[in-house]
């Protein structure tokens, strides 16, 4: 079986998530200990992929320098979108580092399960899960067991099956030949290209794509769907060295990086705290603390901080 290769987009502002992203891409804020990039590339690396194709953009200098010092095992390569085209442009920018099978994850979503069924279903793939209000997704239209249609927020929805951001093809060139023709009919939505005119054009070529239906995913946009995120994967996965229970007090569930200091905190529940983050006397409680965040005196609630913005 050829391998794949993962291509993760992440060339986007992260608008909403100002002034956190004024200095950093929004895949490298923290969620639960870690930047989001960090919980991407560790569900990439359970599929068995070990060669990735980031496509960058803004303050793409932090992404790039985080890839290659956490994962030197891996073979990466940077393209660059330098227009905010939309994402069926960002995943065409990878066409010149991409041959045979891709798996493409979205670089702002966490998701909480096993994406494995996707690569090795052996069939082109895309992640759905029934959402209440499908209108803010991508959508799929279903016919018995069967994808016949994909529309992008659509305002009159012809299914609840929202796409969760992960996709999986047998052949990328054939993805990237649909890419280029949704480019050349100068198709928009929003003024960007969109991924899922791509997919309508695979199908109306007779390229089958299967559904498969997964748990939680958490499309990290806004600082409230980061915080909720945060709550639900600590609760989940919570992470408190032996350590800090010395002279702390951490209320579970909370996830503390094993690089961290600590000293007379009272943290919890619902906090996480990054790589090389420093605490003195503290109060904290559903909180997201960033990698390198020196914070003293600090009484918060609902609250992110980073080593810009405190």
């Amino acid at each position: 079986m050829k391998e794949y290769t993962a291509i993760i987009p992440v060339a986007g502002k992260g608008v909403r998530l100002l002034p956190f992203t004024q200095h950093c891409p929004k895949t490298m804020l923290s969620v639960a200990g870690k930047p989001i990039i960090a919980h991407i590339l560790q569900q990439v690396e359970q599929c068995g992929i070990r060669k990735v194709v980031f496509v960058v953009g803004y303050q793409k200098e932090p992404l790039i320098a985080y890839v290659r010092s956490h994962y030197p095992h891996l073979e990466t390569i940077f393209v660059e979108q330098k227009e905010p085209k939309g994402l069926g442009h960002a995943i065409y920018m990878a066409k010149n580092a991409v041959t045979g099978p891709c798996f493409i994850v979205l670089g702002d979503t966490i998701i909480d399960g096993d994406l494995r069924p996707l690569v090795a279903c052996g069939k082109n793939a895309v992640g759905v899960k029934t959402v209440e209000d499908p209108r803010r997704f991508g959508v799929v239209e279903m016919k018995g067991d069967l994808i016949v249609g994909f529309e992008e927020k659509p305002q009159q929805p012809k299914s609840n099956l929202a796409l969760i951001g992960a996709y999986s093809f047998l052949e990328a060139g054939q993805l990237f030949s649909c890419l280029e023709e949704v480019i050349a009919s100068g198709k928009t939505i929003k003024n960007e290209i969109q991924l899922t005119d791509a997919l309508s054009c695979l199908l109306q070529r007779g390229v089958e794509i299967v559904p498969v239906k997964m748990n939680d995913w958490f499309d990290c946009g806004t600082l409230e769907i980061m915080l909720q995120t945060n709550r639900v994967l600590l609760e989940r996965h919570s992470h408190i060295p032996e350590k800090f229970q010395t002279n702390n007090h951490i209320i579970p569930p909370c996830w503390i990086d094993e690089s961290a200091v600590l000293e007379n905190c009272v943290l919890g529940p619902h906090v996480s705290v990054g790589e090389g983050a420093v605490l003195k006397n503290c109060r904290l409680e559903d909180t997201i603390i960033s990698s390198q965040t020196e914070l003293e005196g600090k009484s918060a609630q609902h609250f992110i901080a980073d080593k810009y913005t405190k």
